[in-house]
């Protein structure tokens, strides 16, 4: 009998987030999208927080168009329809928080994952 090493063991938990009745899996980012999230998040972490904290409507809204990107990005892996404009009409703003944090998070769980050697 061959060896068989199973790397099924590396995926996480299957967590699923519901968004207008679509069931969407955020337990990991899949390979092919790894960059294109990485390079909206890596945005993201340019806004300038002081202007946030501010309340700054510039920064605030380069901020929510970054998160609504990162949704749509994500998202539109397996559900082409949910682009940016389909989360700017289907979405509220705490929901594109929330969705954004789960994808932050998943992410991080990816680079966890990566043997630097």
């Amino acid at each position: 009998m061959p060896e068989v090493r199973d790397l099924d063991i590396l995926r996480p938990a299957q967590k699923l987030v519901r968004l207008n009745g679509v069931d969407i899996d955020v337990s990991y980012i899949p390979t092919g999208l790894t960059f294109d999230i990485d390079a909206v998040t890596g945005d993201m972490a340019k806004l300038d927080t002081k202007k946030l904290q501010k309340n700054d409507p510039a920064e605030i809204r380069k901020a929510f168009a970054l998160s609504v990107k990162l949704c749509s990005v994500f998202a539109q892996w397996k559900h082409p329809e949910m682009d940016e404009t389909w989360f700017l009409e289907n979405t509220s703003a705490d929901q594109v928080r929330v969705f954004g944090e789960e994808i932050r998070r998943a992410l991080t769980r990816a680079y966890e994952g990566i043997d630097p050697n």
